[in-house]
């Protein structure tokens, strides 16, 4: 076992099997500005915006929660920030929920990509000071 690992793995024990929040690990609270950002592209079901959110970096080996993301998905939903509709397809028995970014929605977004860019200014401060 490599020496990250060992520590990661001595971590958890320290912490009660949990994983310490030095070791980073997903970031859930990103979950609602990346399906903003994925909806802003077009309408899309709930399916595929897994997929993409998998693909991020963010999340690497460790894929999102399906139920979480459906369940930020929801909550979206009732604040007017998506609507969704059943589609249904050709050779599809059931349909398939497809979601879109309402003009609240993309406002949602315009918001996050605000705050976020301010934390990552505040990191980057975090991050010269931990370099000292």
């Amino acid at each position: 076992m490599d020496e990250q690992k060992q520590l990661q793995e001595e971590n958890k024990v320290m912490n009660g099997g949990r994983q310490c929040a030095c070791e980073g690990g997903t970031l859930v609270r990103f979950v609602q500005p990346l399906l903003l950002s994925l909806l802003a592209k077009g309408p899309c079901h709930g399916y595929d915006l897994l997929q993409k959110i998998s693909a991020t970096r963010m999340w690497g080996e460790n894929p999102p929660d399906n139920s979480g993301v459906y369940r930020v998905l929801r909550e979206m939903e009732k604040k007017g920030l998506v609507t969704s509709e059943i589609v249904h397809e050709h050779n599809v028995g059931l349909g398939r929920k497809v979601y879109s970014l309402t003009e609240e929605g993309a406002s949602c977004r315009g918001r996050w990509l605000t705050t976020l860019q301010k934390y990552q200014q505040d990191l980057t401060e975090v991050i010269d000071m931990l370099s000292e």
